[in-house]
């Protein structure tokens, strides 16, 4: 009996003196819904095994006419300040991607309780019917570091998010409706002088034991000038990523069916950004560029050279306070299936540039195992020209969308299905018109803490996509899409 009022008061000691620190509690919750019609973008359902290069996905038993889901995403982001020069940031959030889709947290009581084993006795099916309940649905720690803020510079210690330029490759997930972040564990040292912040970082990005054989780490340090007065601002990211040979990160990129382990790696990045504003005009550009040696992409071959890059350029016209015009043009490579390069970036899942094209995973519409937000622009030169009104307390963005592929299959060659990440021998010729798309997006600010907002897009699809490997291509269906969400920020 003691002992237990002995830890009673001692917790009670505790929590007392936790709701003696000040804590400013911020985060995001949103909720919504999907509607893609004809999302696989072909009349062809079954296309076969993954390995070739059929651009139609095998949905198997998923409604082959249109997908229909509901999404959450939860982000909960506690700030304590301990003192004038230390303050500890954390973020809590569920699922993977910041959230789940509605019906992946129920515990059904028909299948979870005893044996889903048919041919065995211990299904509770039918006694279990209506009986749900919460499953072992983790909850993760995307964010968990202290900052110390001095004289001459400031430390950011734990796991932090971060975020470069436009956001393309490095995205820390702050705007409204973000599914992922940047994340490293590691040291961050901000240095300001004058209009000029530099910030050397090192990072452990995996470590699959506790010695150098099996660690992922990145090291970097970034340059950025920003001159308010002038609103000019240009900057430089430099960093080395290195894992040693037993990391056990694993890519199966031939589709043979066996996963080969990337092993021993040193890949450079640099990042290039810049942003201008002349009077109404605004420029801003970004320039991610990849280079090194990526491991064993293909058996066989221990040292795949990497060659990627992205050039990305928005503009924006103020033709008043309420109407502006954007023009975005962006090339984002792709790559051949050569055994000694591989040239494909992929962009940020976070980075879009409109509602339907590139912004869905399809291989998950009809595998949930997959999350169908993960999804890249990559292996694409695209411009979308928008007009935007704003009202202050709502706003209206219509938007058209082109794009073409960077790299395409031809027969008798070797060849990269990009949203498959598969290589396959190509037997017929592929078309570069990924087709282009009207989108209008539509947002009430309720108040200052709640959006609601309805999207709408009908994409053409190209004939990129009819591609079936065959001498027959596909009949493609065009996709269109309806989307309403409400989104909370707090």
């Amino acid at each position: 009996m003691l002992k237990n009022l002995n830890k009673a008061a001692i917790l009670a000691t505790l929590a007392s003196t936790s709701f003696a620190l000040p804590i400013d509690w911020h985060g995001e919750l949103q909720t919504d819904m999907h509607s893609l019609g004809d999302y696989n973008r072909s009349v062809t359902q079954t296309p076969g095994a993954v390995t070739n290069g059929d651009q139609a996905f095998d949905i198997g038993d998923a409604d082959p006419d249109s997908a229909n889901f509901q999404t959450y995403i939860f982000k909960l982001q506690p700030t304590i300040i301990v003192n004038d020069s230390t303050t500890i940031n954390a973020e809590l959030t569920s699922g993977y991607g910041y959230g789940g889709n509605f019906g992946d947290s129920s515990n059904d009581g028909r299948t979870k309780t005893g044996t889903t084993d048919a041919t065995t006795t211990g299904s509770f099916a039918n006694a279990r019917y209506s009986f749900n309940t919460v499953t072992s649905n983790e909850i993760n720690l995307t964010q968990a570091n202290a900052v110390f803020f001095s004289d001459t510079a400031t430390y950011t210690v734990g796991r932090q998010k971060f975020n470069w330029g436009l956001g393309a490759v490095y995205n820390d997930g702050s705007a409204a409706g973000s599914r992922f972040a940047s994340m490293r564990d590691g040291i961050t040292i901000d240095f300001k002088i004058g209009n000029f912040k530099f910030s050397p970082y090192y990072s452990k990005i995996k470590a699959n034991n506790l010695t150098k054989t099996g660690r992922i780490r990145e090291m970097g340090i970034s340059l950025l000038y920003e001159n308010l007065d002038r609103e000019f601002t240009f900057g430089a990211l430099y960093n080395k990523n290195t894992s040693g040979g037993s990391t056990s990160v694993f890519a199966d990129v031939d589709g043979d069916g066996t996963a080969t382990e990337l092993g021993s790696s040193s890949v450079t990045m640099i990042d290039l950004y810049f942003k201008k504003t002349f009077g109404k005009y605004t420029v801003e550009a970004e320039v991610p560029l990849m280079s090194g040696d990526m491991g064993e992409i293909y058996p066989g071959v221990t040292d795949t050279e990497v060659d990627a890059q992205a050039f990305l350029l928005n503009n924006t016209y103020k033709l008043n306070t309420n109407h502006s015009l954007h023009l975005d043009v962006g090339m984002v490579s792709g790559s051949e299936a050569d055994n000694q390069t591989y040239g494909a970036m992929y962009l940020n899942p976070n980075f879009q540039v409109a509602n339907i094209m590139f912004r869905y995973n399809l291989g998950a519409i009809g595998d949930t195992t997959q999350n169908v937000f993960n999804s890249s622009i990559t292996n694409a030169t695209y411009a979308k020209f928008a007009h935007r009104y704003d009202s202050g307390t709502w706003s209206w963005t219509n938007s058209v969308i082109w794009a073409k592929a960077d790299q395409t299959a031809t027969a008798g060659s070797d060849a990269i299905n990009h949203e498959k990440n598969k290589r396959f021998t190509a037997a017929a010729n592929q078309a570069d018109d990924l087709g282009f798309e009207i989108d209008s997006n539509f947002s009430y600010k309720w108040n200052t803490s709640v959006s609601i907002n309805t999207n709408i897009g009908y994409f053409f699809v190209g004939d990129y996509y009819a591609f079936s490997n065959t001498a027959t291509p596909n009949e493609t269906n065009d996709t269109y899409l309806i989307y309403i969400g409400a989104d909370i920020k707090f």
